[in-house]
C-alpha cells in the first residue's frame, strides 16, 4: 500500500517506521532540520531495548508525491488549516485520510446530532477548509496510546515499546470500505486495531489526558507530581469529570471512567505530556481542540464546567504569553 505520514514528529515518526518495516511504500511530509536529517540519515526510532532505522521518502511539499491509499495526518491541530491547503495531491476518491491528533476530531459532528441538535465545531475547521479538502466519508480518526520526544533532528525517542493505536470512522459510509483496508496495514511492532465508532475511543483517550495536559502545562510538573498533590489532583479530576459529563450528554455512557477509582489510583508516570513539551520548546499548543472546543460543546449541551471555565482561559493565556497559541 502507498501510505503517506503527514507530519513526522513523535507519533508520525513511530507510525511511519513501523508501517515501512511492515513492507509498505511509505513517505513522510516533514520540514526544517528534521526533514534534512531524515533525508540524509533516515528516520531513527528509539524505544526501550530497541533502535530501528528506516528510510521513507521524505519531502516538504506534498506536490512531489502522488495520490495515496492512506494518508495519516500527525501534525498538531493548529497546523490543520495548512494541511487542508496542501494535501490535495495526496488524495483521490479512494484515499482515506486518518487524523492522529489530540482532542476532538474536526469531523466529530458530521452525521451526529445528539439530542436532535447539530453541533457547532466551526472552531476546529475555520471557514470549512478541512471539509472542503477532505470528504468526511473519507476521514478517519486515530487514537494514540503512545508517546515520546524528539531530542535531535531525525530521531524519535519513543516512551514505550508496545505502542497501541486505534483507527476508525465516524460515518457509516467510511466504515464499510475503510475497515478492510486498515486491516492490511499491520505495522511491525505496534498494535493497530479498528473501531466502528472512533468517537467512543476519542472520548476514552480524552478522559485519560484532559486533566494531565492542562495541569502539567500550567505547573511545569510531570504527571506523577500532579497526581501526588491532592489539591492539584482535584483540579485534574475536575477537568476529567466535566469532560465525562459532556460525553454523557452526547450519549456516550459506557466509557469506563469513575472519579473515585481515578482518585484512588494516581498516575505515577514521570512523563511530561506533549502539551508541556510544546510549551517548553516554544511550539504551538493544542488549546482549541482539547479545551476551548470542550467549552463550546459543554455550553451547547447545557453542561456546567466550573473547573474548565477557570483552567481554559489560564491555559490559553499561558500559551499566548509564551508565543504558543
Amino acid at each position: 500500500m502507498k501510505i503517506c505520514v503527514y507530519g513526522a514528529g513523535v507519533i508520525g515518526g513511530i507510525l511511519a517506521s513501523a508501517i515501512q518495516r511492515a513492507g509498505h511504500d511509505v513517505s513522510v511530509i516533514a520540514r526544517g532540520k528534521h526533514l534534512e536529517a531524515i533525508q540524509q540519515n533516515g528516520l531513527t526510532v528509539r524505544a526501550p531495548g530497541r533502535v530501528e532505522v528506516t528510510r521513507p521518502r521524505a519531502v516538504a511539499d506534498p506536490g512531489e508525491l502522488s495520490a495515496q491509499d492512506l494518508v495519516i495526518v500527525a501534525t498538531k491541530t493548529p497546523s490543520l488549516p495548512d494541511v487542508a491547503a496542501r494535501i490535495g495531491p495526496l488524495i483521490s476518491q479512494n484515499t482515506f485520510v486518518a487524523f492522529a491528533v489530540n482532542g476532538i476530531f474536526w469531523f466529530y459532528g458530521d452525521g451526529f446530532t445528539p439530542g436532535g441538535k447539530a453541533l457547532d465545531l466551526s472552531r476546529l475547521d475555520p471557514g470549512g477548509a478541512l471539509h472542503a479538502a477532505i470528504p468526511p466519508s473519507q476521514a478517519l480518526g486515530i487514537v494514540c496510546i503512545s508517546g515520546g520526544e524528539i531530542r535531535e533532528p531525525g530521531v524519535v525517542e519513543a516512551s514505550r515499546v508496545d505502542g497501541k493505536f486505534i483507527i476508525g470512522a465516524a460515518l457509516e459510509a467510511a466504515r464499510e470500505t475503510a475497515a478492510p483496508m486498515v486491516t492490511q496495514v499491520r505495522p511491525l511492532g505496534l498494535t493497530l486495531s479498528w473501531s466502528d465508532d472512533i468517537r467512543v475511543d476519542m472520548w476514552k483517550k480524552s478522559l485519560s489526558v484532559v486533566g494531565n495536559f492542562a495541569t502539567c502545562a500550567l505547573t511545569g510538573a510531570p504527571i506523577a507530581a500532579v497526581h501526588a498533590d491532592p489539591a492539584v489532583q482535584a483540579v485534574q479530576l475536575g477537568l476529567a469529570s466535566e469532560a465525562h459529563a459532556v460525553a454523557q450528554a452526547h450519549g456516550f455512557m459506557d466509557l469506563g471512567f469513575d472519579i473515585e477509582t481515578a482518585r484512588a489510583n494516581p498516575n505515577r508516570s514521570n512523563h511530561k505530556p506533549s502539551m508541556l513539551q510544546d510549551l517548553e520548546r516554544g511550539r504551538i499548543m493544542e488549546i482549541d481542540s482539547a479545551y476551548l472546543i470542550l467549552q463550546d460543546l459543554a455550553r451547547q449541551a447545557g453542561v456546567a464546567t466550573p473547573t474548565l471555565d477557570i483552567v481554559a482561559p489560564l491555559l490559553a493565556l499561558r500559551a499566548r504569553t509564551s508565543g504558543c497559541h
